[in-house]
């Protein structure tokens, strides 16, 4: 009688046939096996997670800060504040108005001189034979004329007069050139610059004024880096000019004070005029010239040495005022968060009016001794190293001097916050 063997279809590798070899793939099989090995692998991830945010660094806080203050009556100033340089409020381009080839330099950059004291020449030997040469007809027209006035006719003796006349004036004029040979300083100062030297040709110009030509034609400047022959300032009084935007410039007027701080020293001010053409533009904003007239008289200030001045636009009494971070914007509204007696809190819409620095008016809303609640949040960057999730996004900005602008409805142009 035989025997049938049957081969199983599925395990087919004879290595099962050894001793343990079923059984081992029988484990492998069991569902058991399977759900025991899944649970290892939830816990090992498990473990993983927790491990990171156990032993990783924290995340920075954003806890915000909350103080109190209170809404208060006083007299406010408005400022707008500028930097610029420093220049001399005297100064004269000085050129010789004659054509002539230099013959002297009297003085050097930095030479202190006095009022019409000599600081160069020209070659004037033509300019004395053309005073020779005038003198001498101005007296053969004289001759002329007391010929004629004792025998002549009357428009004979009106022809011999106007000879006269201009006999005369040109002896004046060759005078005058004469004169001009020699360029003195028009007032007690310091020598700026001094741009002639010996053998140099002087073309002629008018003088003092700017936009003349010397030397080889070069157009001269109002500055002491002037191309005049020589330019002479007053080291004694001095100017600020700087420049605004066009926000700061309807506050502005001739007249109003400023005070004016160079280096670690200050000076009172004035405004001595305010420009209502743009002069620059930066970063496509145009800027308006600003000058300001330091008062008294100042030593040791130079010409193009930076400063800062602060402009008192306006003094107003009776303004009621809340710091402005306490402002903030929410739902297209100007809110603050209003602290009852209770100690509860409610916001409450409110009017906002003039900046003053950190201040800002407000015209309804609130009344004196209302307080309001300030929370200072953490900036993005004290939150930088979290990731998702961490940062304080949309919503209400922070108002005032927080994000370096007005609230909402504060009026632009008073430059208080300067």
């Amino acid at each position: 009688m035989s025997t049938d063997h049957t081969t199983d279809p599925i395990n087919t590798d004879s290595s099962d046939s050894g001793p343990g070899g079923g059984r081992a793939w029988r484990l492998l099989r069991s569902p058991r096996t399977w759900i025991a090995a899944g649970i290892t692998v939830v816990v090992l991830i498990g473990v993983g997670v927790g491990s990171f945010f156990l032993f990783s660094p924290k995340r920075p806080t954003t806890t915000g800060r909350t103080t109190t203050a209170e809404a208060t009556v006083g007299t406010q100033t408005a400022t707008v504040a500028l930097d610029g340089t420093l220049s001399p409020r005297k100064q004269a381009d000085l050129n010789f108005p004659t054509s002539g080839e230099v013959t002297h330099v009297y003085v050097k950059a930095g030479d202190t001189v006095t009022k019409g004291q000599k600081l160069a020449t020209i070659d004037d030997t033509s300019l004395q034979n053309a005073v020779s040469l005038a003198s001498a007809n101005l007296s053969s027209a004289q001759a002329n004329y007391s010929e004629v006035s004792s025998s002549g006719s009357s428009a004979a003796k009106r022809a011999a007069a106007a000879q006269v006349s201009s006999a005369a004036a040109s002896l004046t004029s060759a005078k005058q050139d004469l004169k001009n040979a020699t360029l003195r300083a028009t007032f007690a100062g310091t020598i700026a610059s001094v741009n002639i030297a010996t053998g140099d040709q002087a073309t002629g110009s008018s003088g003092a004024s700017s936009g003349s030509k010397v030397g080889s034609g070069t157009t001269t400047t109002a500055s002491t880096s002037s191309t005049a022959a020589i330019v002479l300032i007053s080291t004694s009084t001095w100017k600020l000019e700087g420049s605004v935007g066009a926000s700061d410039l309807s506050g502005l007027k001739a007249g109003q004070t400023a005070s004016v701080t160079i280096g670690s020293a200050s000076s009172d001010g004035t405004v001595a005029s305010v420009g209502i053409m743009a002069t620059s533009t930066s970063n496509g904003a145009a800027t308006f010239p600003v000058v300001i007239n330091l008062s008294g008289t100042h030593k040791d200030l130079y010409s193009g040495t930076t400063a800062s001045a602060v402009i008192t636009t306006g003094t107003y009494d009776n303004v009621l005022t809340i710091p402005t971070a306490a402002i903030i914007t929410q739902a297209g509204k100007t809110v603050v968060t209003k602290v009852n007696t209770d100690n509860s809190t409610t916001v409450t819409t409110v009017e906002v009016g003039r900046v003053f620095g950190t201040a800002t008016e407000i015209t309804g809303g609130l009344a004196a001794g209302d307080k309001v609640q300030i929370t200072y949040r953490p900036s993005s960057a004290s939150t930088s190293n979290s990731s998702g999730g961490f940062g304080f996004g949309g919503g209400g900005g922070l108002g005032g001097g927080l994000d370096g602008g007005p609230p909402a409805g504060a009026p632009g142009g008073q430059g208080a916050g300067r």
